[in-house]
């Protein structure tokens, strides 16, 4: 009986979580429009590779929290490469939820989909 409640509980989790990476794999996000001249398109550009970098490194400190492993760490990076930019801010906003609770199921799931979507990759 106590087993049916914890899946009863844990189940919309799961189904929020699957649902929020479906949507955002499958939104057609605009480019931001951004101001006018030569130097707009460069401070994007930095701004894009600034938020790249703290996505990489969000993913990169979870994982390596949870495994424990380089050999791990360095394979991740690898396959992390071959994420875009959507791609990697989505695995670094479900980090970021693994991160708040490490030892909750929600986090568990989460961190279940991030390592799916890098050996995906």
């Amino acid at each position: 009986m106590i087993l049916i409640g914890k899946r009863r509980r844990i189940l919309p989790v799961i189904a929020s979580l699957s649902l929020l990476v479906m949507v955002a794999l499958a939104a057609d996000v605009p480019p931001a429009a951004g101001a006018s001249g030569t130097a707009a398109p460069l401070l994007l550009q930095a701004q894009q590779t600034r938020h790249h970098t703290a996505d990489l490194q969000q993913v990169l400190s979870v994982i390596e929290q949870r495994t424990g492993e380089g050999k791990v760490r360095e394979k991740m990076e690898e396959k992390l490469s071959l994420l875009g930019d959507r791609e990697l801010h989505l695995a670094a906003s479900l980090c970021e939820r693994i991160a708040q609770d490490d030892h909750s199921a929600g986090a568990s799931i989460a961190f279940s989909l991030v390592t799916a979507m890098i050996v995906l990759s």
